[in-house]
């Protein structure tokens, strides 16, 4: 029954932490940009590239979520001051791995859109939704979310 418990310690650690990694999806809003009135403006894709999005460095929720629940779950092995050891690692492995997904960097798109204006801008964003060049495209700009490329 106790190896039970670590399992299921061990798993909710993990859910926690996959929580943790940044979305930078054109399809996904921050709960500050929900209910906002952006200006958006019409074009059309004239070029892409596949860029890596590295988000900024600092220790987060993600150390601290990781760092709890390894803590947690070190608690669960040993005896004594064995327990408190094994509760330690468990909580600086944690933190540790917890920092790393929240920082690590992930795969996006790099567009390049020339607006019906006849000004050219530039964007980077997740790799959803999919565009291509030559695609006719809404270019939202946000005040207080980020601003995104979504098809027309």
């Amino acid at each position: 029954m106790f190896h039970f418990y670590r399992c299921i310690c061990i798993a909710i650690v993990g859910l926690l932490l996959s929580g943790c990694s940044n979305n930078y999806s054109g399809d996904q809003y921050s709960s500050k940009g929900v209910g906002e009135i952006s200006r958006t403006d019409r074009g059309v894709i004239i070029s892409m590239r596949r860029v890596d999005i590295k988000p900024e460095e600092g220790p987060g929720a993600g150390a601290l979520i990781g760092a709890v629940g390894g803590g947690l779950a070190g608690s669960m092995f040993g005896k004594g001051g064995g327990k408190v050891l094994a509760a330690g690692a468990g909580a600086a492995a944690g933190g540790l791995a917890g920092h790393m997904i929240q920082n690590r960097s992930q795969d996006g798109m790099e567009y390049t859109v020339k607006l019906d204006s006849g000004a050219v801008i530039t964007l980077a964003q997740g790799l959803t939704p999919a565009l291509s060049v030559g695609q006719r495209v809404f270019v939202i700009n946000s005040n207080r979310d980020r601003s995104r490329i979504v098809p027309e």
